[in-house]
Parts: C-alpha cells; sequence; structure tokens
C-alpha cells in the first residue's frame, strides 16, 4: 500500500512541475512567433532578431500594443545611453568642433527622447493616430546628428556607429507602432 502512494505521490509531483512549465514555453512561443514577425518587416531583420532576442524576458505580452510599449521603452533606454555617452564626450574633450558636434547631437537625441516619450503616453493613452509623427520626429532628430559626424569627419567616439545602432532602435518601433494604427484603423 506504502508502494502505490509513493507511486501516485512521484505521479502528482511530476505532473506539477511538467504541466506549467510546458504552458510558460507556449507562451513564450507565441511571443517569440510575434517578434520574429515584427523583425521580418524591418529592413534589417537578422539584427532585429538579434537584438529583440536578447531582450526577449521583458516581452510579457504578445498582442501589438504590448510589443509596441516595450520596443519604445528599450529605444528610450538606447537613446538615453547615447545622449549620456555625448554629454560626457561634450564635458571631456579639448577639440571645439568636436564639443560642437557633441552639444548639437545631445540636443538631437535629447529631442528624440521627447518624441519617444510622447509617443509611449499616446500609446498608453489608445491615442495612436500622433505616434506616427512622433516616430517620423525622431528619425529627423538622429538625421540631423548623423550630419554632424558624416563619412569621413573625424569621430573617435564612433557617435555614426550609435546612431546606426540607434537607428535600427527606431525602425523597430516604427514597425511596431504602424501594425498597431493599422490595426486600429481595421476595426
Amino acid at each position: 500500500m506504502a508502494y502505490y502512494l509513493h507511486r501516485i505521490i512521484f505521479i502528482a509531483l511530476v505532473l506539477a512541475i511538467a504541466v506549467p512549465s510546458s504552458l510558460g514555453r507556449r507562451k513564450k512561443s507565441e511571443i517569440e512567433k510575434e517578434l520574429r514577425n515584427l523583425c521580418s518587416q524591418t529592413n534589417r531583420t537578422k539584427e532585429c532578431w538579434y537584438f529583440v532576442k536578447s531582450e526577449i524576458n521583458r516581452f510579457n505580452q504578445s498582442d501589438f500594443k504590448g510589443v509596441a510599449g516595450v520596443v519604445i521603452d528599450l529605444a528610450i533606454e538606447k537613446s538615453d545611453a547615447i545622449n549620456d555617452l555625448l554629454n560626457r564626450l561634450y564635458q571631456g574633450s579639448k577639440d571645439e568642433k568636436l564639443k560642437e558636434k557633441y552639444l548639437s547631437c545631445s540636443k538631437n537625441y535629447n529631442d528624440a527622447n521627447r518624441n519617444l516619450y510622447l509617443a509611449k503616453i499616446n500609446l498608453d493613452s489608445d491615442h495612436y493616430q500622433n505616434i506616427p509623427i512622433q516616430i517620423e520626429d525622431t528619425v529627423e532628430e538622429l538625421d540631423s546628428c548623423r550630419r554632424e559626424f558624416v563619412k569621413g569627419s573625424f569621430d573617435p567616439a564612433h557617435i555614426r556607429n550609435r546612431n546606426k545602432e540607434f537607428r535600427l532602435y527606431v525602425e523597430i518601433v516604427k514597425v511596431a507602432t504602424d501594425r498597431l494604427v493599422k490595426e486600429k484603423d481595421r476595426n
């Protein structure tokens, strides 16, 4: 009798452990599928997937709004980091031309951040119609900074590379929010 009781307890424990973990994988699988779909709509699919996969644990929902919210947050974080770097470079540089470029780009990133924050506010309040304008304004700010560091100009901190990296984030945000706007327009 004790033998059967031990077997029943053992089977119950195995089921208690196996069932919830398999359900969790299905949810992650849905999120992964949604994120792969998102990245397939960008111009840099592989780079997008590499980036998104490294942050996959931040995505708790696979709906368009949840995904858009997370990618906007990630873009804001990246923009903040680059802006902080630009401010440190400005403070530490002795070259006046570079200082001017760093300051100009810092202002651009500050404005880009503002636009992303506004997009996030509009997303959270379901006012999607203004988000494409805010994303386009973010792209314009990024382009203004990019022009400061044209190919061949002195760029010891590789700001061109930072801009290229941030552009990927903005492209992902654009795709994610455009899908959301299209979905709302259909309904």
